[in-house]
């Protein structure tokens, strides 16, 4: 009983719904990105949500029948290697196909950051476990105070709340003994600065 709150977290914190999070405050930032018209906002979250979520989900069932991972959990940094490369190809797909529209940069640099935090994932998974899901939210709250850099706003109350949810979803990690200490700070920090970096040069 006792891990079933640590367990909703890490749904609700999973890392690969951050790229959706992130696209989904820049769009209510209150800046000129909020006032993108409808159908384009529509056309920009489906590439997101299908390169991110749809597409790397579609492919879980494969990774079981094949034997590829063990469960869902993907426990060893062995078992994430194949579905990380895999889902480091979709990112790329989703930021080629917002490359080729007429959007914000900052929308594309986006997307360039999240894949980039992919395939570090890969590099820094083939010989060692980092969590994902610090790595995750890590990035989501550099892109959102980023986002308050370059755009000229207060987003301060957006990324103490992550703050916050990191805390709880670093927490959930250890408590779930799906990784040590080492691994939630490192998971963390990597995706933060990853994100943060790319959002600021690109």
């Amino acid at each position: 009983m006792r891990n079933i709150l640590p367990a909703i977290i890490s749904i609700l914190f999973h890392p690969i719904f951050m790229p959706v999070y992130g696209l989904l405050i820049l769009f209510n930032s209150g800046t000129f990105i909020s006032f993108i018209p409808y159908e384009a906002k529509k056309y920009i979250f489906l590439i997101v949500l299908i390169c991110t979520v749809l597409l790397p989900l579609s492919f879980v069932p494969f990774y079981l029948f094949r034997k590829i991972i063990e469960d869902i959990h993907m426990r060893s940094n062995r078992e994430r290697i194949i579905p990380l490369l895999v889902n480091s190809l979709f990112f790329y797909l989703g930021y080629l196909f917002l490359s080729k529209l007429q959007l914000p940069p900052l929308i594309k640099s986006y997307m360039l950051a999240c894949a980039v935090a992919v395939i570090l994932a890969l590099l820094v998974s083939i010989r060692w476990k980092i969590s994902l899901h610090m790595l995750g939210i890590g990035g989501l709250i550099g892109a959102v105070i980023l986002f308050s850099y370059r755009l000229g706003v207060d987003l301060k109350t957006i990324w103490m709340v992550l703050i916050l949810f990191a805390g709880l979803t670093g927490y959930a990690r250890l408590q779930l003994n799906s990784h040590n200490s080492l691994q939630v700070y490192s998971g963390f920090l990597l995706g933060f600065a990853t994100v943060s970096v790319i959002l600021l040069i690109a």
